[in-house]
């Protein structure tokens, strides 16, 4: 008589099983899935390359992300330097009566503006150097508007 199991038919009956249980597990609600857990393996040894690469772009990006804030920073900083050089520069023209135009006098003004507001923001930035010519700047403008005495 043949013995109706054979080592073929046990195995695909357990293979059969594994699948049937497997299957009734993952639709059960409880925090483990078997077959997303064996899916998402097998995605990622598929994709495992194209993943390091996505992880390589994403450092990279943020290494980029840095150095763009870095370079901001340090432009705002020249931004700063730059309007405290006219602002001491224009005083020093005001120094030596030297006239302006109303544009002129408003222009410096923006930059006493921008320069107050980088030294509020950034308190360890020396900004002692133009308090006094801002002051000049400032008291010559307004006897300036006052008669109209603009270039």
């Amino acid at each position: 008589m043949t013995n109706i199991l054979e080592p073929q038919t046990i195995s695909w009956l357990i293979g059969v099983c594994i699948v049937f249980i497997t299957t009734i597990i993952q639709g059960l609600p409880i925090k483990y899935k078997p077959w997303s857990w064996i899916f998402n393996q097998i995605g990622k040894a598929i994709n495992n390359e194209v993943l390091n690469e996505v992880n390589d772009i994403k450092n990279t990006v943020k290494e980029l992300q840095q150095d763009m804030e870095d370079g901001k920073e340090e432009n705002e900083k020249e931004k700063a330097l730059n309007a405290r050089r006219r602002i001491l520069r224009f005083a020093d023209e005001c120094k030596l009566n030297i006239r302006h135009s109303e544009e002129y006098f408003n222009n410096i003004l923006e930059d006493i503006d921008f320069y107050k507001d980088y030294c509020d923001l950034h308190p360890k930035f020396e900004n002692e150097k133009a308090v006094i010519a801002i002051s000049i700047i400032e008291k010559i403008y307004k006897k300036a508007y006052e008669t109209n005495n603009f270039l």
